[in-house]
């Protein structure tokens, strides 16, 4: 069984594994490294956040559905030990599947190793990008950083980061404090779930069929 939670992440409870995607960890520092006047704390504040989800889910195993990393010019020293010490803390197996921006990625913080996907046992298999899931049976992606549109009245509509499943795949929110948020057109037989008061729940297809006219 498939657990959508509020915190962003996918919880499947038959194996107590937890799946997230995009966290673009050094973003900020990325930015700063370019000049850019952005505020530091996004790696610590969403590592800590994830640890968290951990113990309260009292998870056994995590994967990570690739972009765990944003950039070469945010491999900051603080961010190669925040990263060391979480898999350490975390005392559990992590994965993490190879994202787009994880490719560029130059040194490696120690106990991590990229993979291209990863299968678990009860047949999911995990990826980074919705188009890398070929074959039969039920796959779980990121990359996309789906953000559904919903119209609230005659001109205005809210955007809300979701879940969005399509064709046997689950595309998950990006789980990055720093990340944006692209619109997903759903089609007929889509589904999308958005988190509304610590709880998720799945979008009516009349409120985003509307905000497509």
């Amino acid at each position: 069984m498939i657990e959508l939670t509020a915190h962003g992440v996918a919880f499947l409870t038959n194996t107590r594994t937890v799946v997230l995607a995009d966290l673009h960890l050094g973003k900020s520092a990325a930015f700063r490294a370019h000049g850019m006047p952005v505020p530091e704390g996004d790696c610590a504040r969403d590592l800590g956040r994830l640890s968290q989800i951990l113990n309260e889910l009292d998870a056994r195993e995590c994967v990570i559905a690739g972009d765990f990393f944003h950039a070469p010019a945010g491999m900051t020293e603080e961010i190669i030990e925040a990263v060391e010490n979480f898999i350490t803390e975390a005392a559990m197996p992590i994965h993490f599947v190879l994202g787009n921006h994880d490719g560029r990625i130059g040194r490696m913080p120690h106990g991590l190793k990229w993979i291209k996907a990863h299968d678990l046992t009860d047949g999911i298999r995990i990826v980074h990008d919705p188009a890398d899931a070929a074959g039969a049976g039920f796959h779980i992606a990121g990359h996309l950083h789906p953000v559904v549109k919903i119209r609230d009245g005659k001109r205005t509509s809210i955007r809300m980061p979701c879940f969005y499943f399509r064709n046997e795949v689950l595309v998950l929110p990006s789980f990055g404090s720093f990340t944006g948020g692209a619109v997903v057109h759903p089609q007929a037989g889509d589904r999308v779930f958005v988190a509304m008061r610590e709880q998720v729940v799945e979008v009516p297809s009349e409120l985003w069929k509307s905000s497509l006219t």
